[in-house]
């Protein structure tokens, strides 16, 4: 829970059902999280790799004094704490314990901590949309919109339903058709008239689709690679589906709207800007 104190300045209780970004956010983008530092983590992997550095007897200046007054050619993990010890040797001792989690894994010099780090997290199955998170030049919250939206996590009105809120079920951008997030960006109207602008103006014709998983795997396909035309894609799709949220947004809490011709030119702009 420390994340969440630190967050929002207090304690909170929350379940673990719906905390589950905790583990999410610090995971790498390759398994579907946003590759934040975990401070608590990192210090462990860190103070590991002291240890490591003890126990190899590596060619350092510190590493030498801590032998010759501290271990005196004891076997690392046998050492006995000394009262008289310094605050820093005392603590690298007392952590041999999480150092030994480490020991199966064959370290390379190089990255040592980031290597620890990423020891601490339990193997992950790599999702396919990936590429829409690696270089991508959107801002960083149209990124974490899309974020959410892949996972199907932003609270369009079928999922606030769920959780026992009387609210309108219609999507206030047609008002054709119950608000979910399928809905939202592949069968829309008005969201389907902005991706139709903004295809044209990148000159790009989409696959057909009948399903979201269809219209996904559409997305990923014109998003891999590193070539201009895929990094153009993905910054356009980033960043409408950002607008497309924003723009429903304000129509349920602000009573504004915007017409999609509208939508479109500053999506285009926001892009132009950021390309350049």
């Amino acid at each position: 829970m420390r994340i969440v104190e630190v967050t929002y300045g207090r304690a909170l209780i929350l379940s673990p059902r719906k905390l589950w970004w905790l583990g999410k956010v610090y995971s790498p983008k390759s398994v579907g999280g946003l590759n934040l530092i975990n401070l608590h983590s990192w210090n462990k992997a860190a103070i590991a790799k002291h240890c490591w550095d003890l126990e190899h007897k590596q060619d350092k200046l510190w590493i030498k004094w801590v032998h010759s007054y501290y271990i005196k050619r004891t076997p690392f993990q046998e050492v006995i704490i000394s009262q008289q010890a310094c605050w820093m040797v005392k603590k690298i001792l007392e952590a041999r314990q999480v150092y030994s989690q480490f020991q199966p894994i064959v370290l390379q010099n190089k990255s040592m901590i980031r290597q620890l780090y990423f020891h601490l997290f339990r193997p992950q199955q790599r999702v396919p949309w990936k590429c829409l998170m690696f270089q991508n030049f959107a801002r960083p919250k149209a990124v974490f919109t899309m974020w959410l939206q892949l996972q199907n996590r932003l609270n369009t009105t079928d999922r606030l339903k769920k959780w026992g809120l009387d609210i309108e079920l219609k999507c206030v951008l047609c008002q054709l058709h119950f608000e979910f997030r399928d809905h939202m960006y592949t069968s829309c109207p008005y969201s389907q008239q902005v991706w139709s602008k903004l295809l044209q103006w990148i000159q790009f014709v989409q696959a057909p689709y009948n399903n979201w998983s269809q219209y996904v795997l559409g997305i990923i396909d014109a998003a891999k690679g590193k070539t201009p035309t895929a990094q153009i894609f993905k910054l356009v799709y980033t960043e409408y589906v950002y607008a497309i949220w924003i723009e429903r947004n304000h129509r349920i809490f602000e009573k504004d709207s915007r017409t999609w011709e509208s939508l479109a030119r500053e999506i285009a702009y926001i892009c132009c800007v950021r390309a350049s």
